[in-house]
């Protein structure tokens, strides 16, 4: 009764993962594999845990976001362009994609056999899972049905990171694109200040040649000017694509 019931428990599991990836199935046995890690079948973890399918995944993975990248950001140099993946195709960015996801319920783990298991761990796991399940994906249903997990679930991460680093630093975003555009650099002017002492506001807008590309308010002329460089990008991108 206790196998049947285990058997039972181990369905229900992968017809609720399906249900989370949206992908069904034609042999589960891939979707059981890109779950289980090495720790539940030490003597035959070639065959029955993640390792392999996490490989296949992550050099899957990449290529999309790579394409993505160089489709979505056409002037930005192949460094910017590097950096960007480096930061989407990372164990930091998977961790939390697969967190999201809700894959960690589903991962099989015997932990008594891991040196040690905390928060780390949990992201590892759901990081390398998430790689496993691509690679799973791609065998069983093929490159397009693994393209469209990979556009649904991970390609946002390439927005997000973008625009962490517009967020970091949007004058020196700014200043490369005006440079490569018309060869002058974005001149910042306060068009209007108002207010008293610890109330001041400063209203500062960014040009190229004599076209404003955008203006920020601020208590400060510096963060009014990052608040400038910020809005210009957000036209520039949606103007240009960039």
């Amino acid at each position: 009764m206790e196998d049947t019931n285990a058997i039972n428990n181990a369905s229900d599991d992968l017809d609720a993962l399906e249900e989370l990836l949206q992908v069904k199935f034609h042999d589960r046995s891939l979707l059981q594999r890109a779950v289980t890690h090495h720790s539940c079948c030490s003597e035959t973890a070639v065959h029955d845990s993640y390792d392999t399918l996490e490989f296949l995944g992550d050099a899957i993975i990449s290529a999309h976001v790579v394409e993505h990248i160089y489709r979505s950001f056409p002037d930005a140099s192949e460094g910017e362009m590097t950096t960007l993946k480096s930061e989407v195709v990372s164990r930091r960015a998977f961790a939390l994609i697969g967190q999201q996801l809700g894959l960690f319920p589903y991962i099989r783990v015997d932990i008594a056999n891991l040196r040690t298991f905390n928060e780390r761990s949990r992201d590892s796991l759901c990081a390398d899972v998430l790689e496993a399940v691509v690679g799973a994906i791609h065998i069983d249903q093929g490159p397009e049905v693994a393209r469209a997990f990979v556009i649904r679930s991970i390609l946002p991460m390439v927005e997000l990171v973008n625009r962490q680093v517009l967020d970091t630093n949007p004058k020196g975003r700014l200043q490369k694109i005006v440079l490569q555009r018309s060869g002058a650099l974005p001149r910042y002017r306060v068009l209007e200040q108002s207010g008293r002492n610890n109330d001041r506001l400063f209203l500062v807008g960014v040009f190229e040649h004599d076209v404003m590309l955008g203006v920020g308010r601020a208590s400060s002329i510096k963060e009014a000017g990052r608040q400038a460089a910020r809005e210009a990008l957000e036209l520039l991108r949606k103007k240009d694509k960039l």
